[in-house]
């Protein structure tokens, strides 16, 4: 059974275990009322009649004829003396059951079945001068009564049962449009599942409710599957192409070696030494690629305090060993306390001096600064500089400017999109600027707090 099959009929059997209970309890209540209501009409003609005629005459054999004045529909009056005698009866269009005559001592009126039939009985003593010389009976068969809560019990059985027709169609109905969008996002990844094609939902900008919401997360998550979907194929794209030029390398010079190697031992060290190097660079590449991969999904960052001005000094005592070229660190405070997190921090630092040190000629510089509201670092070269149109380019994944030389250098052309990773996930931004044959100024930006 389908959800909203079960909502439906669970809505529908709230609604009847609701309306029966109600509607029983509004009619027995109504029977109850109109039953005294009528009662008590019953015992004002029964102190109307003991107002109106003298106790002797009650009493008095020959006298029905004045009862009949009192008569109502399906009625009969009696009178009785002290012996529980009938001394005078009248009675209209009805044949009571036998109901026996009763002498009482003090009023009395109740509704009592006789027969199967529902009689009311109201019996008052006749009193002359404060003796009581018999009893006056007022029964009542009260048929108008019954026929109004016939009535009533029908028309209230029609309204309940087109309330139960309303209420199966609105359940149906209301179960329909709840669960629209839910049968909307089945609907969707099924097609999904058919044709990989992410697909999102229509969304009612009005409603702003617990569906609407829902609605809003699916398309949200289909959003983030297809940017990792898309991440994938710029992956798969990315790393192709790269591979693809260092395997046709390695392809052509085994080739070379398994045609003229073993004849010339210049050419088989020539060979090996170029597969050597391919086998290196897609060894780098795959590691950087796979970093890539991990900062795309990893936004977690491990908070610490720090000194910058050390930060970076322990940078450049770990690359000015391996390079001939200057690197020099300037700073307008002696210490500069930064709290982020450090690892991403130097991590960025070394892929931004090992491009500068890639392309700079002679020297390396380094600037710390503060301002109000953030904290900065320039690191400047004195390379070939990046053409202004190019300068767009470079966070692209394996964009290199000086494609002629990136061999030489080793650079992958992965570097500064590790880097942007790098920025944005500690909340800080990078900026390039550069001149051809005057160098490059990679200004690091991050925010105080």
């Amino acid at each position: 059974m389908k959800l909203k099959t079960k909502a439906a009929l669970l809505s529908f059997l709230w609604l009847i275990g609701i309306l029966f209970p109600l509607t029983s309890i509004i009619y027995l209540l109504y029977a109850q009322s109109e039953q005294e209501e009528a009662l008590e009409s019953v015992q004002q003609a029964s102190s109307a009649i003991m107002e109106n005629i003298l106790p002797s005459q009650l009493v008095q054999t020959g006298n029905s004829q004045l009862l009949k004045r009192y008569l109502t529909n399906h009625t009969m009056i009696r009178t009785l003396d002290q012996s529980s005698t009938v001394k005078n009866q009248a009675q209209r269009g009805f044949e009571f059951p036998a109901i026996q005559p009763k002498i009482t001592l003090t009023p009395e009126s109740y509704t009592e079945e006789f027969n199967h039939q529902i009689v009311m009985i109201v019996r008052t003593p006749i009193l002359q001068d404060q003796d009581i010389i018999g009893t006056l009976e007022l029964i009542t068969v009260p048929v108008e009564l019954q026929q109004s809560l016939l009535r009533l019990f029908s028309i209230m059985c029609i309204v309940t049962l087109i309330a139960i027709f309303f209420s199966i169609s609105a359940s149906f109905l209301l179960s329909k449009m709840l669960f629209l969008p839910i049968s909307r996002i089945i609907q969707a990844m099924k097609n999904i599942e058919a044709s990989l094609e992410i697909k999102k939902l229509p969304l009612d900008r009005k409603s702003k409710d617990e569906l609407f919401q829902l609605s809003e997360t699916f398309n949200h998550l289909m959003e983030r599957i297809e940017a990792s979907m898309q991440k994938q194929r710029q992956f798969i794209s990315d790393a192709s192409h790269e591979f693809k030029t260092s395997l046709t390398i390695m392809d052509g010079y085994t080739s070379l070696m398994s045609r003229w190697g073993y004849e010339s031992m210049d050419l088989h060290q020539e060979a090996l030494h170029a597969v050597q190097e391919e086998c290196a660079r897609m060894k780098q590449v795959t590691y950087q690629l796979l970093e890539l991969a991990k900062l795309e999904h990893e936004g977690r960052l491990i908070i610490s305090k720090f000194d910058l001005v050390k930060l970076c000094n322990e940078c450049i005592q770990l690359f000015q060993p391996l390079t001939s070229k200057v690197i020099e660190l300037s700073h307008d405070q002696s210490s500069i306390l930064l709290q982020t997190d450090l690892f991403k921090l130097k991590q960025l630092i070394f892929i931004i001096l090992d491009n500068a040190l890639k392309y700079g000629q002679q020297h390396i510089d380094i600037y710390l600064s503060t301002t109000p509201s953030s904290y900065r670092i320039k690191i400047k070269d004195d390379g070939i500089g990046i053409p202004p149109e190019e300068l767009p380019l470079v966070f692209e994944r394996f964009y290199r400017v000086d494609r002629s030389r990136s061999r030489q250098t080793g650079g992958s052309g992965l570097g500064l999109s590790i880097a942007q990773r790098l920025i944005i996930q500690l909340k800080g931004t990078i900026e390039i600027s550069s001149e051809l044959e005057a160098g490059t100024i990679v200004t690091l930006t991050l925010p105080l707090s």
